[in-house]
């Protein structure tokens, strides 16, 4: 019953925020098209597999050593526990009144959606245990996809100056559900690899969209340029 409610919350946010914004299935499936072709996306995701398929292999001693030592303050960890599941919510209130927020909102959207599906896809495919034995849904983290990926949106829409604080908390996220107890560092390192890649490919829709295309038609006497946006 608790995930079902968590769901329902989470479908209810999204359809009060994106009222008028219609998301197809087509977007979400170019979205993730892209998300696999792109350079960069595909460089993220291989980099993440190998990551985490190095860091299986020290999952257990890591985490042995994280129970008994603690990885960062109690105060610190709330915050990542906190940042994780809000950050979104934060991101899209940001758009309210902006003269862009349908293409943003399509952007972000189109992007939480895409890696809810494939997060928890994987996650009920692989039922790896959590370190703390609460349920089989440790691979990948969610919390730690879910603030990479508010961080790479965020970073596409508002460069370095919002992109780099929020790829920092997102990193406080991550670590935060080592020190929790809640995933393995493989968890994470492929929860971060995966939102960043999906994050990106999206981006990449949302980038011609908002850039002008110039074409210059050459008439007998002198020349047009005609400026066009993708819509």
């Amino acid at each position: 019953m608790k995930i079902i409610r968590k769901i329902a919350w989470i479908l209810l946010t999204i359809n009060g925020l994106t009222i008028g914004q219609p998301i197809s299935s087509f977007q979400i499936k170019e979205g993730l098209t892209r998300s696999i072709n792109n350079n960069d996306s595909r460089i993220i995701i291989l980099a993440g597999l190998v990551g985490a398929g190095i860091a299986s292999k020290y999952d257990d001693s890591f985490q042995n050593d994280t129970e008994s030592k603690g990885l960062m303050p109690k105060g610190l960890a709330q915050v990542g526990d906190f940042w994780g599941p809000a950050s979104s919510l934060l991101l899209w209130g940001s758009f309210i009144g902006n003269s862009k927020k349908e293409e943003r909102l399509q952007y972000a959207v189109g992007s939480f959606i895409a890696n809810g599906i494939i997060t928890y896809g994987i996650k009920f495919a692989t039922g790896r245990t959590r370190p703390d034995e609460s349920n089989r849904r440790s691979f990948p983290s969610g919390h730690t996809s879910n603030s990479f990926l508010t961080a790479t949106i965020a970073n596409e829409i508002y460069g370095n100056k919002v992109g780099i604080p929020a790829y920092t908390l997102a990193c406080i996220t991550g670590l935060s559900r080592l020190h929790d107890n809640k995933h393995y560092a493989s968890d994470v390192i492929f929860g971060a690899a995966l939102g960043t890649a999906i994050g990106k490919g999206f981006g990449s829709i949302f980038r011609e969209i908002n850039t002008p295309k110039v074409s210059i038609n050459y008439l007998k006497k002198g020349f047009r340029i005609n400026i066009g946006w993708t819509i």
